[in-house]
């Protein structure tokens, strides 16, 4: 037998051992399994997270439908929708965690980190979001897509105190703080805190 792979005898392999034993079950499964281990072609053209890089679109809006992705947005950039439904079942999984608002996060600005209140000395229960936008815009209606994400996924008794975008070349300082009502440069060190 195969260690992987769809091939007749792991197919078979799969069959229950009460079905084994009953003979018209065990002959359509013999039959079952010989068709698709024929077809191994058609059948890894349905593998979807290998191809996630690959396809189109509109298919990937398609996708996060039927992935249940509540947080989806039609305008993300190609790149961003890809990132999304990669990390949707991360996500999913760790559902009102800390890694839930980072992976979701991540899928806007790269290097997302959540500070709990225990780390930076705040109110029990309360966090923070550090955003690295060194390589990224900072812009209005992705700090909308960030806030959308963090009250969707994070812990229901959690609270955000604040959303640091942080810029360690300084080249997001000037566009950020003139673009972003409510935003404000911090220490020289071209943060800015919403």
């Amino acid at each position: 037998m195969n260690e992987h792979g769809i091939t007749k005898e792991n197919l078979l392999a799969a069959l229950p051992q009460v079905l084994q034993t009953d003979a018209s079950t065990a002959a359509l499964a013999q039959a079952a399994a010989g068709v698709l281990a024929e077809r191994r072609s058609e059948t890894d053209r349905l593998l979807l997270y290998p191809a996630i890089d690959t396809l189109e679109e509109p298919l990937l809006d398609i996708l996060a439908q039927d992935f249940k992705v509540d947080w989806w947005d039609p305008n993300y950039t190609l790149e961003e929708k890809r990132r999304t439904l990669k990390d949707s079942w991360k996500v999913h999984r760790r559902l009102g965690t800390k890694a839930a608002v980072e992976t979701a996060i991540s899928a806007i600005y790269r290097d997302t980190q959540v500070a709990e209140w225990f780390e930076y000395g705040g109110e029990a229960y309360h966090f923070r979001l550090r955003v690295d936008v060194t390589y990224e815009n900072v812009d209005p209606e992705k700090h909308r897509r960030v806030m959308e994400r963090v009250n969707i996924y994070k812990n229901l008794r959690s609270v955000l105190d604040e959303i640091e975008y942080y810029d360690f070349g300084g080249t997001a300082e000037v566009w950020a703080a003139a673009g972003c009502a409510g935003c404000a440069v911090v220490d020289g060190a071209a943060a800015e805190r919403y």
